[in-house]
């Protein structure tokens, strides 16, 4: 998939983030529409042990220090959206129309 002219793999970025000790499973996504409004959201489900570590802002951006120590900027999402669960379809993939919107509290602030 291409953002603002860069190919992205969100495979390569659902393996950097499952290497992070808090985060179980995850799931990149773009959302928007146009090719100029589309946006990187990564869906997070965090590990028992580290469920009630970090929220909102303090996930998003331990999760963007994490990703931007090992992928380049234009890869590391700005939203992180923590679920207790992925949403699945009755054959078990992906319900990607069941993902939530990002809210404000998901958007990591400042730039690194």
């Amino acid at each position: 998939m291409k953002i603002r002219g860069f190919g992205i793999e969100p495979g390569e970025i659902v393996a950097r983030l499952t290497e992070h000790p808090s985060v179980r499973d995850a799931v990149v996504v773009a959302q928007g529409e146009g090719a100029a409004e589309k946006r990187l959201v990564a869906y997070v489900v965090t590990a028992a042990e580290h469920a009630g570590e970090a929220e909102g802002p303090e996930l998003a951006a331990t999760l963007r220090t994490h990703l931007s120590a090992c992928l380049p900027e234009y890869i590391v999402p700005p939203a992180f959206v923590r679920l207790a669960t992925l949403p699945l379809t009755p054959n078990g993939k992906l319900d990607r129309k069941a993902l939530p919107a990002p809210e404000d509290e998901a958007y990591a602030t400042g730039r690194l």
